[in-house]
């Protein structure tokens, strides 16, 4: 019921993932943006041809705000369906399946999501139950403490997933004293010192109108959503000016640590502190990121080393930028033999892109690729809807795909080279290494 999957790694995109991030989507340019009687922000665009209507609160509110209690803002993820001052947990979750319908809700490291999904004649009925588990919950102390156990029992997958285990603790590594540092789902002992009363100040806080947008996406009208919207609009806490987040910094050292784990297989991840989401040579970095170790199966990590050699079982290289820092990685899972042969190749792919400005054909086929790649995300709609209210939430406006795909087709050779030349410091990077004991 509640996506929890890829928890620290769904950042409401810039891409299909959280650290791993490859693709950058925004919405398209015709949305709609109003501000109802109580100060909140509604965003709505109409797609026609479809039955379905997407709608859902995007929250200016993650994991770094969690304070002194890692791991707040993802448990009352979990409480929201726990059971509201009219609803008990039974009617929260029967309200839209059984009109055949979803409701879902993800935390990032910046953001809440709490959506759904319905035929458009049902746009009301989400919009209510919505509203009530997002301002309403009550947070009943009993289903507090079921829930804890729950969390605490994703925490112990998590860390027994090495590929993701992996990432986290990476980013832990990297960022050390930033908000951004800490596990979105927090651990098991400050899962336990978790209070109703925090949770009900961190709401307090963040869940507010000025704090968040409201966004629609699907087969209805602007006057229907927002006709619904402004009928919720009183059950929604007004909120102080300005935006939650305040910028950090954070003093980063290069470092390298080794573990021996229980896993039969290796995992090295290796990367370094990269540019915020707004900083200009975002751009050639992303081009930069999906060429070289993007989804595509002719990537130059995937070509180099798992096609050429078969050292590894998976490789990659990411890049995510936050509101005040981001980060570059690569990626690989292998035999322990092969970890040095394959660390090896990676420094020699990145040494190429410092050294080897692409070429005229090189940087088109690239283009051409990463866009391709955007158009086809851009069609996940209940994404869009997250897209739009990110959007709106950092920059007052989400870019549509036609002025990311220029930004793109204006990234240069030299641009590229500038960026791997400034980014791509071996020097720099940092390492974390999973190995058999």
């Amino acid at each position: 019921m509640i996506s929890h999957a890829g928890i620290c790694r769904h950042d409401a995109f810039i891409g299909l993932s959280d650290i791993r991030t490859t693709f950058v989507i925004m919405a398209q340019p015709d949305y709609q943006l109003y501000t109802l009687s109580n100060g909140m922000r509604l965003a709505h665009k109409q797609v026609k041809g479809t039955r379905l209507v997407h709608c859902g609160y995007v929250i200016h509110a993650g994991s770094r705000n969690d304070g002194e209690n890692p791991g707040l803002a993802h448990c009352l993820e979990h409480m929201l369906f726990k059971g509201t001052q009219k609803r008990k947990t039974v009617h929260v979750l029967n309200y839209l399946e059984v009109i055949g319908g979803e409701m879902n809700a993800f935390t990032t490291k910046e953001l809440t999501a709490i959506y759904a999904s319905v035929q458009s004649k049902y746009l009301a009925r989400a919009v209510d139950i919505l509203t009530d588990i997002t301002f309403s919950s009550s947070i009943p102390l009993a289903e507090l403490e079921k829930e804890k156990k729950v969390i605490a029992d994703e925490i112990n997958m998590y860390l027994d997933t090495p590929e993701e285990n992996i990432f986290d603790e990476f980013q832990e590594q990297v960022f050390t004293s930033h908000p951004l540092a800490h596990n979105i789902l927090g651990t098991v002992d400050s899962l336990k010192n978790i209070s109703r009363k925090d949770i009900l100040d961190f709401t307090g806080k963040h869940y507010v109108a000025n704090n968040m947008v409201f966004v629609v996406v699907g087969n209805v009208t602007a006057a229907k959503a927002l006709a619904v919207a402004e009928h919720y609009a009183n059950a929604i806490p007004a909120g102080s000016n300005g935006l939650i987040h305040a910028k950090s910094t954070f003093s980063y050292e290069p470092s390298s640590i080794t573990e021996e784990t229980d896993f039969t297989s290796a995992y090295t991840i290796m990367g370094i502190p990269a540019y915020p989401e707004n900083h200009a040579k975002r751009w050639p970095l992303l081009l930069l990121n999906n060429l070289l170790g993007g989804p595509g199966l002719n990537s130059r990590l995937n070509l180099a080393i798992r096609e050429k050699y078969g050292y590894t079982y998976h490789i990659e290289s990411g890049y995510q930028s936050f509101s005040d820092a981001g980060l570059f990685h690569c990626y690989l899972s292998c035999d322990p033999k092969f970890v040095q042969k394959s660390t090896s190749l990676i420094l020699k792919e990145l040494k190429k892109l410092r050294e080897q400005k692409l070429g005229v054909v090189q940087l088109s086929s690239a283009k051409k690729q990463f866009q391709g790649q955007l158009v086809m995300a851009e069609e996940n709609r209940s994404s869009l809807l997250v897209h739009i209210g990110k959007g709106i939430l950092r920059h007052g406006r989400a870019e549509s795909l036609e002025e990311v795909m220029a930004r793109i087709a204006a990234v240069t050779a030299e641009d590229i080279l500038d960026v791997a030349n400034e980014v791509l410091q071996e020097s720099q990077f940092s390492y974390r290494t999973y190995l058999p004991a």
